[in-house]
């Protein structure tokens, strides 16, 4: 969803529906640096789980420091794909018969933007959810690297790679949407903006549960 299409989804939505204005603080004021950042998600993140992951998707917010920010790797998905083309996602997708949810982060994230998995610190388990409408299970992985990875873009998946500064959600940029519809509800819907792309849905809330531990 790009800058355009969020003002015609804007205009669609019932007469119900209100922003809601969103803030998010830390008491310093600010997102802590990289390595305190590192410390505090391997304090507050859930251990990683051991068994077969299920039939859900595993994703990987892969965080990395550059220059005073710290990063998080999401991608464009590729407009040829049949599901969510063009959409911001973090790399991962379904979780193959016999692997766990880390292994199917790190086989996807390979398998997208070439990044070796050795290269990765996993930190823990960010949760798990479901994506609204369809119901599908996912889980996110959260994990980080010393340095900017160096990646090698799988065209017929990725369209672009995004570098996104968890600063974003103390940006008048970040907004949520409170909407009903008579099929689910109630919903909260988060918004970054990143024209002319647009991170919301699932990847959105995910990345405000990540902010939310940072607090």
């Amino acid at each position: 969803m790009t800058v355009r299409d969020l003002h015609q989804y804007l205009q669609g939505l019932p007469t119900v529906a209100r922003r809601v204005p969103v803030i998010l603080r830390s008491e310093s004021g600010g997102i802590p640096p990289y390595a305190a950042v590192v410390e505090r998600l391997k304090r507050s993140l859930s251990p990683l789980p051991t068994g077969i992951g299920g039939n859900g998707a595993a994703v990987l917010l892969l965080l990395y420091p550059a220059g005073d920010e710290t990063m998080v790797l999401m991608t464009r998905r590729s407009g040829a794909l049949r599901n969510h083309p063009r959409e911001i996602s973090f790399p991962g997708g379904r979780v193959e018969a016999g692997e766990t949810l880390e292994n199917a982060a790190l086989r996807e994230t390979y398998e997208e933007v070439g990044i070796d998995g050795s290269a990765i610190e996993l930190l823990g388990l960010l949760g798990s959810g479901a994506i609204r409408g369809s119901g599908s299970s996912f889980s996110g992985i959260v994990g980080c690297s010393t340095s900017r990875p160096v990646v090698t873009l799988n065209a017929d998946e990725v369209e672009v790679v995004l570098e996104v500064p968890l600063s974003l959600v103390y940006t008048p940029d970040y907004f949520c949407e409170l909407w009903y519809s008579e099929a689910f509800g109630w919903g909260l819907f988060h918004f970054f903006v990143m024209a002319p792309d647009l991170i919301w849905g699932a990847s959105a809330r995910m990345l405000v549960d990540l902010l939310t531990l940072l607090e």
